[in-house]
This record gives structure tokens, C-alpha cells and sequence, in this order.
């Protein structure tokens, strides 16, 4: 712990929980022992840049600057709020102790927050004291990074839980004069013990006479709690909180709760005729904003006070509404609660894998698969997302490839007579090639499924599919190939796809522009992934090296803030699954790139047992200690390593890479595929003269088509020569039309 920011203290907490409560007795009693005090807080709406501390110092943040900053390191126009804000605070800190409280920073703008990252160290050796407050307890957004790096240099921290029994009880008789017994007691119960919500029931029941109090006891004038209509003062701060979030998501709270306190995000899809997938950004935002929590039977408004405020402020034929869509639905169509009624809380295997995939894109990989498995342990509901398929999936991401195997085997049997769960079979078995280093039985396979899906009008199947065969393209050399399966995805145009399959699209399609045209090429692709994180953090969990890539390729563009968010969110995903081995692995790689750390790397190499990341970190490992000439011998080791693990993998194009550093270290090493072709003809040609065909038939000059292929630019006129010479042709003109026609029966496979 340092000096610096010992004079900080961070309070956070939910909505209603008692913060800004807690603020201002702070500052009551600061003021009370002499101490001046400046209190401010951030707003939703967009301020002024370092408003909130600019208010609080009784300083106009429109008031224009003109001055240049005396403070080294602060230079130039945009930092001049934060400068006046040290001006002001040495000012005012120079006649005595000053306590600057600021509340609700989790709206904070990015210069407010840089003042508070900065000002409390440099200025620790005045009598200036700091209380920030922000809603929520997780890292996300910049105001929890702010929070953890504060806490970090010294920062005192105080997390606000909900009030416990004896709390409750305490204040209760407080408020009403008398112990609540009876109904009361369960009423009072249902605020879950949140400071606002219990005080607005209280007030409103005292106020409106709802309660008696005889020899000390409490009890509701009513006959039964359920019959007892809440007070306004209830609805009043039910309507603020809920006013903070977006109408959309008022709006599927506002459905869902007419559906019971417990539902299935799926039911809730199906009364409002939207698709499960057009729910999730409300459901999140719920989620993040402590509406809602999520269960293993679903979704659940975390307080019953709340959820029958909702429910009391909809008007009664809304209410029923979603009762006689279920009675109207079509005899035979199993619903999602068909098995436990509409108002039960019972979950299904839709409502499960949906909110599998939900927290899995969150990071929380082990309650994804808890939830998952559960889906899979319950009967089939009709639905057309198969549960065991979503489990296959997570499997062979994590790299648990017998259990993945194992898995796809019993999806075989339920898809009999389902043609969307059929077609997802070759899928699977494609994804698990894929990571056993199959690759062209990952590209037979995936093709089959493509074609399936585009039959059948499944996008989500037909981009699981053409992210495998990108991917194994790209792995087996062939780069044309995967820019040609990349035109057929259709999830990376549309927005309302999930989030988690649009980001791992995209992640597929950054790798492909990387291969093409550099890490700049690259980052136009990647942008939306990186931006995502830490919100969506299922791109990084489709194969064990997506973040050391993500950051390598940040890296090589000088975008170390973006390499930072892939490595606190790897970091963030193994924090949240000690369980899995996988990514622990993952987050030092990643970080280990980002700090040239060649200790880390060689602790990953030994870790991963996926053989195509180990390449990955041997290789690492061979260019980071290329930088230091007395280093040669543990370069070509390492590298050699990468050739083994990267042929193991089948991957080509990686072990071509490979070859060429080990070339400019004046090693050479041979490789020997023997394979019969006929003489002549196209089906003569090897696979290398395949690839350099596609090159040059898109245009590309020999020196183009070597930086591709890793190989020399004397080696491509060889292999052109060659071409030639078989194909009986004496142009790139010939050559070009004679790639189309052969292409073109592998096309028409995705028309």
C-alpha cells in the first residue's frame, strides 16, 4: 500500500442501497468538525468534460480557460478542466482540510474520471480527502477499472449489501412504532432488504393508514398481504429506478412481470412475439442494472416488492394478456412452461440454453455449462435449439474433446426427423476436426452443413459453419478459400444477431483481413470485438489463443488500450472459472505478450494442451527472444517446437510462417509430402501449386503471392512455371479463367 491514495474512500453498492445516504452524513459530519467540503455528482446526461468535480468546487465548466497548464504532463486544451481543478482544489485545500465527495460515478465522463485517477495521488501531500461513490459492485465500465486501480495503490473500499433480518426488524419498528407481526412481517420481508424500497413501504403504509399497532405490535388493517394494494411511494421509487433504464427494456420487464416474479426469457419472448435473441440487450440491461438475477430456473426479479409494483402499475387487460396468447396457442405446440403452467417458474431446456449462452458470453463459462447440462437433463420441449448441441459446442471450445465426442454421438439420436437439429451435426463434428487439427475433414464436413443450413434458411448454422471453414482455410494455406467463404456469412451484416455470435463472426473475419492485408486490414474487422469487451467476452473463449492474438494484433497497430481490455477480460474470465484449467492458460498468454514477459510464455508452452496454442506460445517465445542475438540457439528451439506442434495441427500456412523465420536464422528444414497426381490437367497440380494459382488468378504479382505464402518470391515462379507446363497455358490471363471454371462447381455449393 502506498501513501498516495490512502485518503481515497470508495463506496459501492446497488440502486437504493443507502450511498448517497452515506455521502451526505460524511459530509454533515466533516462540515460539523470544521472540515470544508465539496460534494457533486455525475448525471446520464453527457456533461461538461470534468463537470461533476467543477460543480463541486462551485467552479462554471463552461467557463472558457485561457491560461496554458503549469503542471508538467498535463499539456494541451483537453486537460485544461482537470488543470482547473487542481487549481481549485490546491486553493481551497491551502485554508484547510477539504473533503470532496462525488456520487454516482458510473456515469461519470472520461475526464472527470482522469482527474480522479491523477489528482488524489498528486495531491496527497495536502489535507484533501476523497469519498466516491458508484452504483454497482463488477469491473465493468471504466468507473469499475478506476475503482480497482485506486484500491490498488492504497484506496480504501466499502461495499453496501442489502440490510439483514435483524436490521430490517430494527428499522421497521422504528418507522411504524411497533414490531411487524403477521402479513406485515412477510410484506415487509419482500423488500429483500433494500434500504429505499423498505422506507418507501414503510412511510407509504404508516401514511396511508394501512397499519395498526396494538401493545407494540404492528399488523396490516387489510385481511392478507396479497390483498393489500402497495403504496404510491412504493410505485413512485419503483418508476425512478425503472426510468433509468431504456424504453425497450421497461417495456419486456413490464411483459415478464405479468408472466410471475420467475420466467423464462423465452415465454417472456413469445408474448411479445419477438425472437429469444431480440431480448437479450433488454434482458442484460436488467440484469446490470439489479432488476433482475438470473437462476438455474431462469430469470427472477430480485426483489417480490419491486416485481408487484410492475405489476400493479400495468393496466389489468396488459396483465392478462399474456395468459390468453398461451390459450390461444395452437393444440399440439408445446410451450415453454407447458410441463408447470405459465406462472410456475419452472424452467425448460429453451430457457436454459438460453441463458446459458447469455452468461457464457459473459465469461461465467462454468455456470454456462452447469446450466447447459441441466437443459440437456430435462425432455426435449420442441423448441428448435437442441441443448445438447450448445453443450457440443461449449466442449469443444474449452477443448474437453472426449466429452465433446461423446456428446455429439447422443445429439445424432434426438436430431432423427429434426431437420435443423440434423443439419447441426456436421457442423459439430466439423468444429471438433477443427481442434483435433483435422482440417480437411473439418472443411468436408463444414461444408456439408453450409450447404444444409442455406437450404433450410438457418444463418445462425450457416455462420457456425463458415467460421470453420474461414478458419481452416486460412490454417491449411488457403487464404483465397477462406475470403471466399467469408462472403457467405450472414450474421456479420445482421445487427440483431446475439451478440456472442456476431462478435465471434467478426473475430473469424479480423483473422482472414489480418492474413490479407495486416494487422491494419485486420483491426477494421476487429474493432466491434475489441469495443464489446468486457460486456461480451465470448469471442475470446471460442479457441484457447483468441486473446493472445487479439492482443498481438493490437500490438502491432501501437494500441495498447485495447490490448489492455483483452487482457483484463481474459483475466476476468479465469478469475470467474478456477475450475477450468483453459483459461488460466489463456489470460497469461495473452498477458504475457502484452509485458514482453519470456518467463510467462514459457510457462504457457507447458500448459496448453491444445497443440496449435502451444505453436502459438513457442513461437511467441522464439520472436520475443529473437530481439536479443545472444538468445539464437533458444530461438531455434523454440521455433522448432512451434513446427512440431503447428504440424501436429495440420496447419499449414502457420508452419510455412515458421520455416521463413527459421530461414533468416540460416536454418533450413525440409518437408516431404508425397501425394499421386495425374501428369497434367488441374487435378495435377500439388496442393502449393493450388494456392499459388488462386493468388495470381486474383491479380497478385509473384512478390505478393510469397509475402501470402511465407515462401519465396523465386519459389512462386517455379511453382507458376510448373503450372504452366501442366495446364498447357502461356499466360496469367489463361490461368485466371481456367481458376474461375474450376472454382466454380466448389461455389455453387453455397448458392
Amino acid at each position: 500500500m502506498t501513501d498516495a491514495t490512502v485518503n481515497v474512500l470508495l463506496v459501492e453498492g446497488g440502486p437504493g442501497i443507502g450511498k448517497t445516504l452515506l455521502l451526505d452524513e460524511a459530509a454533515g459530519a466533516a462540515a460539523a468538525r470544521g472540515t470544508a467540503v465539496a460534494s457533486g455528482r455525475s448525471g446520464r446526461a453527457r456533461p461538461a468534460p470534468s463537470g461533476p468535480p467543477l460543480w463541486a468546487l462551485r467552479e462554471d465548466p463552461a467557463s472558457p480557460v485561457v491560461a496554458e497548464s503549469t503542471c508538467a504532463g498535463w499539456p494541451g486544451p483537453m486537460l485544461w478542466p482537470a488543470e482547473r481543478v487542481r487549481l481549485s482544489l490546491e486553493r481551497r485545500s491551502a485554508a484547510g482540510p477539504l473533503l470532496v465527495t462525488l456520487d454516482d460515478l458510473q456515469w461519470a465522463d472520461p475526464a472527470t474520471l482522469m482527474v480522479l485517477r491523477t489528482l488524489p495521488s498528486w495531491l496527497a501531500d495536502r489535507p484533501v480527502a476523497w469519498l466516491l461513490a458508484r452504483r454497482g459492485t463488477s469491473a465493468r465500465g471504466d468507473a469499475g477499472l478506476l475503482f480497482d486501480l485506486l484500491e490498488e495503490e492504497g484506496a480504501g473500499r466499502v461495499v453496501l449489501r442489502p440490510l439483514d433480518g435483524d436490521a430490517v426488524a430494527e428499522l421497521a419498528a422504528d418507522a411504524l412504532t411497533g414490531t411487524p407481526e403477521g402479513e406485515l412481517a412477510e410484506l415487509v420481508a419482500q423488500a429483500g432488504g433494500d434500504p429505499l424500497l423498505l422506507l418507501a413501504l414503510l412511510t407509504g403504509l404508516r401514511e396511508e393508514g394501512s397499519v395498526v399497532v396494538e401493545a407494540g405490535a404492528a399488523r396490516l388493517a387489510g385481511t392478507a398481504v396479497a390483498g393489500v394494494t402497495l403504496p404510491w411511494r412504493v410505485h413512485t421509487a419503483v418508476r425512478r429506478r425503472l426510468d433509468e433504464l431504456g424504453t425497450g427494456t421497461r417495456h419486456v420487464l413490464e411483459a415478464a412481470a405479468a408472466l410471475g416474479r420467475s420466467f423464462s426469457p423465452a415465454y417472456a419472448a413469445e408474448t411479445l412475439g419477438e425472437p429469444p435473441a431480440a431480448l437479450l440487450p433488454s434482458l442484460e440491461e436488467a440484469l446490470s442494472a439489479g432488476v433482475l438475477d438470473a437462476t438455474s430456473d431462469g430469470l427472477i426479479f430480485r426483489h417480490e416488492l419491486l416485481w408487484r409494483s410492475i405489476v400493479e402499475q400495468v393496466p389489468v387487460p396488459a396483465r392478462t394478456a399474456p395468459r390468453e396468447r398461451v390459450a390461444r396457442r395452437p393444440p399440439g405446440r408445446a410451450g415453454p412452461r407447458s410441463r408447470r403452467g405459465p406462472a410456475g417458474g419452472g424452467a425448460t431446456p429453451e430457457s436454459l440454453t438460453n441463458l446459458a449462452l447469455l452468461v457464457w458470453d459473459e465469461g461465467r463459462l462454468s455456470r454456462g455449462l452447469d446450466l447447459v447440462r441441466e437443459a440437456v437433463r430435462l425432455p426435449p420441449d420442441g423448441l428448435p435449439r437442441q441443448p445438447r448441441a450448445v453443450l457440443a459446442t461449449m466442449l469443444t471450445d474449452l477443448r474437453l474433446l472426449d466429452e465433446a465426442e461423446t456428446t455429439i454421438a447422443s445429439t445424432v439420436e434426438e436430431a432423427a426427423g429434426e431437420p435443423v437439429w440434423a443439419a447441426e451435426i456436421p457442423v459439430l463434428l466439423a468444429r471438433l476436426d477443427l481442434a483435433s487439427g483435422r482440417l480437411g475433414s473439418a472443411i468436408e464436413r463444414a461444408e456439408t452443413g453450409l450447404t444444409a443450413a442455406e437450404i433450410l434458411g438457418a444463418p445462425a448454422l450457416a455462420s457456425a459453419a463458415v467460421s470453420v471453414l474461414g478458419t481452416a482455410s486460412l490454417r491449411a494455406g488457403d487464404l483465397p478459400g477462406a475470403l471466399r467463404y467469408l462472403e457467405h456469412d450472414p450474421v456479420r451484416s445482421a445487427w440483431s444477431a446475439p451478440p456472442y455470435m456476431r462478435l465471434c463472426s467478426e473475430l473469424t473475419a479480423g483473422r482472414i483481413d489480418e492474413a490479407r492485408g495486416g494487422a491494419a486490414c485486420g483491426m477494421i474487422s476487429l474493432s466491434v470485438v475489441y469495443d464489446a469487451l468486457p460486456r461480451h467476452t465470448g469471442a475470446l473463449t471460442g479457441e484457447p489463443t483468441a486473446a493472445a492474438w487479439l492482443v498481438r494484433v493490437a500490438m502491432a497497430v501501437d494500441d495498447r488500450r485495447r490490448a489492455d481490455a483483452v487482457v483484463d477480460a481474459a483475466e476476468g474470465i479465469a478469475w470467474r472459472n478456477p475450475g477450468l484449467p483453459g483459461p488460466a492458460v489463456a489470460a497469461v498468454h495473452a498477458r504475457a505478450l502484452r509485458e514482453h514477459d519470456p518467463e510467462a510464455l514459457f510457462r504457457v508452452i507447458g500448459e496448453h494442451t491444445d497443440p496449435w496454442a502451444k505453436g502459438s506460445a513457442a513461437e511467441d517465445l522464439g520472436v520475443l527472444l529473437g530481439a536479443d542475438p545472444g538468445c539464437r540457439e533458444q530461438v531455434i528451439e523454440n521455433l522448432d517446437t512451434a513446427l512440431t506442434c503447428y504440424g501436429a495441427a495440420g496447419a499449414a500456412r502457420d508452419t510455412a510462417r515458421v520455416r521463413g523465420r527459421l530461414r533468416r536464422l540460416g536454418e533450413r528444414r525440409r518437408h516431404w509430402v508425397r501425394t499421386e497426381h495425374p501428369v497434367s490437367g488441374w487435378a495435377s497440380l500439388t496442393g502449393t501449386e493450388q494456392a499459388v494459382c488462386r493468388l495470381v488468378a486474383q491479380g497478385l504479382t509473384n512478390r505478393q503471392a510469397a509475402g501470402q505464402m511465407f515462401i519465396s518470391e523465386h519459389t512462386v515462379a517455379f511453382h507458376l512455371r510448373q503450372v504452366f507446363r501442366k495446364l498447357g497455358i502461356r499466360s496469367r490471363v489463361e490461368l485466371a479463367g481456367l481458376a474461375v471454371r474450376a472454382g466454380a462447381g466448389q461455389d455453387a455449393r453455397h448458392r
